[in-house]
């Protein structure tokens, strides 16, 4: 009766985990300024030219997000 019990509470936890929501991934927060404004500098290096500034938005964060510090050239 014991081990009927111990089975049914690993069951229960092992489901648990499953129907879970899986945690999502934690990525550095950066501050929306700071991209916005290393987007802009991408977009002045370039003299106002080419790109999109969903692009320069996009290469900003994602340099800001894992630590690299950008040498602003476009």
């Amino acid at each position: 009766m014991k081990l009927q019990a111990e089975d049914k509470r690993k069951t229960s936890r092992s489901m648990q985990r499953e129907d879970a929501e899986p945690e999502p991934m934690m990525t550095p927060s950066v501050d929306q300024e700071a991209i916005a404004r290393l987007a802009y500098s991408y977009w002045e290096a370039r003299g106002g030219q080419d790109g999109t500034p969903g692009e320069d938005w996009f290469r900003a964060e994602a340099e800001l997000r894992s630590g690299i510090r950008p040498n602003h050239q476009p």
